[in-house]
């Protein structure tokens, strides 16, 4: 980045001259010479102005708003160009110009994002342009509570030193349910009296709003059995205790927080059909347009109206597995035979298409074309981690616990 050129300039100051018409110049008393105050660029106070995109308004409107002139906003725009497409900045984007108190500009800054200003610093007629991170600072924090009705309610109930409300639902229920997500039905596995303890990192703005999170440790008791998952390795994942992995080839539910409304079983009676037979699936009711997600990675075989499925997608695994998603009310844009699916991706929405008396989704496990209880089976693992970073990974497993044995017992609350 350039820096700023510096300029002087020089204040003579004259006071109490006095001229007398008619006396010689001999007469007048001597004054010593006067010395002209030098301040710097650097040392005088700069004008700073801050500027907002509005809607439906394009850069150049707010550097012309900021004083640029047409050449001084062409130039910045084609340098800008650098790191991002001017042309798709929204609204709200902050533009700030700095300016000496001699009206010569010094630099235009533009935040395109909540993380990202590029600095422009003019130049022979052109603009120099360095990108720069806003910085944040890092929090461990460290989360107890323990289950009375739902996670919902309990992370609710957390004192959370600052954070709001929604902060408190989306960030601290998401960091609890996201490495347990193969292990435990947030839904329908809840007890009464279920804790959890974990250890929350969080990477916090100058502004107080949050850039990053996520769950380094953290330990569920859930009906009597605890689970632990600790945060490890260039993959990113979570993995037990032993170091095997939390993910399995399948998810416990295609939907969040939901409510099962009817089992796999080999009989049951129809409430559309009015005869008894057999529910080769799992039901789980769920407001209408709740995202349903697929459960494991595969490739779609169906994605159609099939009958009394209403709207469906099946989707291929390995090990010959194939699972169906019944009763959608929309399929997922790109969601069509022969594409690739990853776990967790968005395949469609619940609704009530085909036989189905009300907002649910029916969901089918199958392996080698018969349907299996996925709540029962025990179905295939992650990798764990490899041998060669076990003696890495036991260090760090180590430094959570200490840690996470910090946060005490199961009253709910987060401190720092």
């Amino acid at each position: 980045m350039v820096g700023r050129g510096i300029f002087t300039f020089a204040l003579l100051v004259t006071a109490g001259l006095t001229l007398i018409l008619g006396r010689p110049a001999s007469s007048q008393r001597s004054r010593p010479a006067l010395e002209p105050i030098v301040v710097s660029e650097d040392e005088a106070e700069t004008m700073i102005r801050t500027e907002t995109l509005r809607r439906g308004e394009a850069l150049a409107h707010v550097l012309a708003r900021q004083g640029l002139t047409p050449n001084q906003a062409a130039e910045a725009i084609t340098a800008l160009r650098d790191y991002i497409n001017p042309r798709v900045l929204q609204p709200g984007v902050t533009v700030v110009v700095e300016r000496t108190p001699w009206d010569s500009l010094l630099g235009v800054a533009v935040r395109y994002d909540a993380d990202h200003i590029v600095r422009l610093t003019p130049f022979e007629g052109a603009f120099v342009t360095e990108r720069e991170a806003i910085p944040a600072r890092v929090d461990t924090l460290l989360l107890t509570g323990s289950i009375n009705s739902s996670l919902y309610n309990s992370v609710i109930a957390v004192r959370a030193g600052g954070m709001s409300t929604q902060e408190r639902i989306e960030r601290l229920m998401w960091g609890l349910y996201r490495p347990f997500q193969w292990s435990i039905d947030f839904s329908v596995g809840l007890r009464k009296g279920d804790r959890y303890r974990a250890v929350y990192e969080r990477h916090v703005r100058s502004d107080g709003s949050i850039r990053h999170s996520r769950v380094l440790a953290a330990e569920f008791t859930n009906r009597g059995r605890t689970y632990q998952a600790y945060w490890f390795g260039p993959r990113g994942e979570y993995f037990d205790a032993e170091g095997e992995s939390m993910k399995r080839l399948f998810l416990k539910a295609p939907v969040e927080f939901h409510r099962i409304s009817s089992r796999f079983t080999r009989r049951r009676y129809h409430p559309s059909l009015g005869i008894y037979r057999a529910h080769l699936g799992t039901d789980y009711a769920s407001a209408p347009g709740t995202p349903v997600k697929a459960t494991a990675d595969g490739t779609v075989v169906r994605a159609s109206w099939w009958g009394g499925y209403g709207r469906v997608v099946e989707i291929r695994h390995v090990n010959d597995y194939n699972t169906r998603y019944a009763h959608l009310s929309f399929i997922a844009k790109g969601i069509r035979p022969g594409a690739r699916v990853r776990q967790n991706q968005l395949i469609g929405y619940v609704g009530v298409s085909g036989l189905a008396t009300g907002p649910h989704l029916h969901y089918e496990l199958r392996q080698q074309g018969r349907a299996i209880d996925q709540r029962t089976v025990n179905l295939p693992s992650g990798e764990p981690v490899a041998l060669d970073q076990s003696a890495e990974f036991e260090v760090a497993r180590d430094q959570l616990v200490e840690l996470l044995n910090r946060a005490g017992g199961s009253s709910a609350a987060i401190t720092e």
